[in-house]
């Protein structure tokens, strides 16, 4: 020790105790993960969000055609609701006709098993469902 380190102050010694450097590197490497699950977890409830409305636009299209052809059958219809629904696989889609208070109904319905792809995040898989109906007419 040299004679000015002798007489340093007590808050002097402090000082030097206090440095900051690395620092930071520990704070990210400590926040980094929440972060980035954060920001998966976006991207995957967008990627649900963006299923269940491709789901929706496909049977509402696949509603509209049945109403403008009465005629189809419902393996027509099932086969439109795929075409229009064609960026998705997995999709089971199922036309039924129904009657209700003397009037015809076609429904169309869209089902899918929906998985995330963070593992951090144990919900499993949910399931989605789109349904449209349109009257039919009877001529």
């Amino acid at each position: 020790m040299t004679v000015l380190q002798l007489f340093r102050s007590p808050i002097q010694r402090a000082k030097k105790l206090q440095d900051a450097r690395g620092s930071v590197v520990v704070e990210f490497a400590i926040l980094a993960p929440f972060f980035l699950i954060i920001a998966l977890g976006v991207i995957d409830f967008g990627r649900l969000f963006w299923v269940k409305s491709t789901m929706q636009f496909a049977v509402e299209q696949t509603a509209r055609y049945a109403m403008v052809n009465p005629d189809a059958t419902t393996a027509a219809l099932e086969a439109y609701a795929a075409s229009e629904g064609a960026t998705l696989s997995g999709v089971t889609y199922t036309a039924t006709t129904s009657a209700s208070g003397g009037v015809n109904f076609r429904t169309i319905q869209a089902t899918y098993v929906f998985s995330f792809l963070i593992p951090i995040i144990p919900l499993g898989g949910i399931t989605l469902a789109a349904k449209s109906s349109t009257p039919v007419s009877t001529s």
